[in-house]
């Protein structure tokens, strides 16, 4: 339950949040709330990448711990995102997107879905060391 609410919800709010911000900012006072549109998009964006990335962490939860899985999840949400990216920009535009369009959404995906994945995991008091054995379980 709790990796489900960080994944599809935690997730989408604070890429809305961020991107409300920062475009916000960069739109300036006479923007008229019109950067609210690509925000909610990036949300929505967030929500598709979100799912898969969530499986993944799930799946992984059983079988690596978090220092090994969190790099894994990052990794495979900087690919969904890049792709799902991509694949939108060449529709609605009929062009290939530029390469540092890529990189950005790529760093935010990995950001988001890697800080997704340690606020997913159930920290307790059991053990307070990670040792080499440990990292894999059986």
């Amino acid at each position: 339950m709790k990796r489900a609410f960080v994944f599809l919800v935690a997730a989408p709010v604070s890429v809305f949040i961020v991107a409300c911000v920062l475009l916000g900012a960069a739109a300036g006072v006479k923007s008229n709330g019109l950067f609210l549109i690509p925000a909610a998009w990036l949300a929505l964006i967030t929500v598709s990448v979100a799912v898969l990335a969530g499986a993944l962490d799930a799946f992984l939860a059983r079988a690596l711990a978090v220092p090994l899985r969190a790099p894994l999840v990052a990794a495979a949400g900087a690919i969904a995102v890049s792709g799902l990216t991509f694949g939108l920009v060449y529709l609605v535009f009929n062009q290939l997107p530029e390469q540092e369009l890529l990189a950005y959404v790529a760093i935010g995906g990995a950001a988001c879905m890697g800080a997704c994945s340690l606020l997913a995991n159930d920290y307790g008091w059991r053990q307070s060391v990670v040792h080499a054995k440990s990292l894999l379980r059986n």
